[in-house]
C-alpha cells in the first residue's frame, strides 16, 4: 500500500539497493577526499569510484556540501559524546583543551575541510553548517564551564573557539612547511587562559 506525499503516513524505509549505493558513495567519497582533498575531489569521480552514475550521487547528495556533511557527520556527532566524557573526568579548562584538540584532529582528517568549516560556520547554512552548529553547541557547554571555573577568558565564545580551531587546522594542513597543530593549539590556549 503506497501513500501520497503529505498524507502523514511515514515514508517506507529506503530500499536496500539505495542504502547500499549510499554507503558505496560515502566510502568512495572518503577515499577521494583522502587522496586529493575535499575541494579538489571531483563528484563525478566519486560516483565512478562507487560504481554508480552521477545521477545516483545527486539523488543521495544534491551538492558537495551535503556529501561532505554526510562524510564528516559521524565524527562530528562523536564530539558531543566526547564533551560529556571530558566534563565528567577532567577540570573544565583541560576538558576544553582536549575537546578542541579532538576537533582539530577531526578537521585535519581531510585536506580542505578546515576552509569549508570556516566558511560554513560563518554563513551557517546548508548541511555542513548545520553540523558545525552541532559542534558549536558542544563547545558552548565546555566554554561556559571553563569560564565559570575561571580557567579561560570571560569573553571567550564557542564560535571564536571553533574559528580558532579551524584556523589551526588550516595552518597545519600538509604543505612543504607543515606546522604542528599541537604547537599552534598550545599558543591558542596561552591566549585564552586566564
Amino acid at each position: 500500500m503506497s501513500s501520497h506525499p503529505g498524507s502523514g503516513t511515514p515514508a517506507p524505509p529506503a530500499r536496500s539497493d539505495a542504502r547500499r549505493n549510499r554507503e558505496r558513495l560515502l566510502d568512495a567519497a572518503r577515499r577521494a577526499f583522502d587522496e586529493v582533498g575535499m575541494e579538489d575531489a571531483s563528484l563525478n569521480d566519486v560516483a565512478r569510484r562507487a560504481g554508480v552514475g552521477p545521477g545516483t550521487l545527486w539523488r543521495h547528495f544534491p551538492n558537495r556540501d551535503a556529501l561532505v556533511a554526510a562524510v564528516v557527520g559521524d565524527s562530528l556527532s562523536g564530539l558531543a559524546t566526547l564533551t560529556d566524557e571530558l566534563l565528567s573526568s577532567l577540570p573544565p579548562g583541560e576538558a576544553l583543551a582536549r575537546w578542541t584538540a579532538a576537533l582539530v584532529d577531526h578537521i585535519t582528517r581531510y585536506r580542505g575541510l578546515a576552509a569549508m568549516v570556516m566558511h560554513s560556520a560563518a554563513d551557517g547554512g546548508g548541511p555542513l553548517g548545520t553540523r558545525c552548529r552541532e559542534a558549536e553547541r558542544s563547545a558552548e557547554e565546555l566554554v561556559a564551564q571553563a569560564r565559570e571555573a575561571g580557567q579561560v577568558r570571560g569573553d571567550l565564545t564557542a564560535a571564536e573557539l571553533i574559528r580558532l580551531a579551524s584556523a589551526v587546522a588550516l595552518a597545519s594542513e600538509p604543505t612543504s612547511e607543515a606546522i604542528s597543530a599541537e604547537r599552534l593549539l598550545a599558543l591558542v590556549f596561552e591566549g585564552v587562559r586566564r
